[in-house]
């Protein structure tokens, strides 16, 4: 039983820290020239010196790098913080199965996304 409440509470927790880097505006100030430097660089890396090839992905909301991408997608760093949550539980109450408890945690931490997101 202790398990279920500790599942419940790191879910929640993840979704927290998920939502707080993906779309709140509180945070919105630390978070978004992280991922405009991360864009800028790709393209940096991607574009020839001298070309005047543009990308459309600037002024929307895709991210051609990856790493800017992974910081606005609830599903893709839900999966990295439920997996920094379960280790956190695992190492102060000895969780029997991490490796489950991660991926189970990970898919409600994407799934209170989606719900967020309607």
């Amino acid at each position: 039983m202790i398990e279920a409440g500790l599942f419940v509470l790191g879910a929640l927790a993840a979704y927290r820290v998920t939502r707080l880097v993906t779309t709140d505006k509180i945070a919105e100030p630390i978070f978004e020239p992280i991922r405009q430097r991360l864009e800028d660089r790709w393209i940096r890396k991607h574009t020839e010196p001298g070309s005047n090839e543009e990308f459309d992905a600037v002024e929307s909301d895709k991210w051609n790098s990856k790493l800017a991408f992974l910081l606005s997608c609830a599903w893709c760093l839900g999966f990295w913080v439920s997996g920094v949550v379960t280790v956190i539980l695992s190492m102060a109450y000895g969780l029997h199965y991490p490796i489950l408890t991660w991926l189970a945690m990970s898919t409600v931490v994407g799934f209170l996304g989606n719900i967020d997101s309607e």
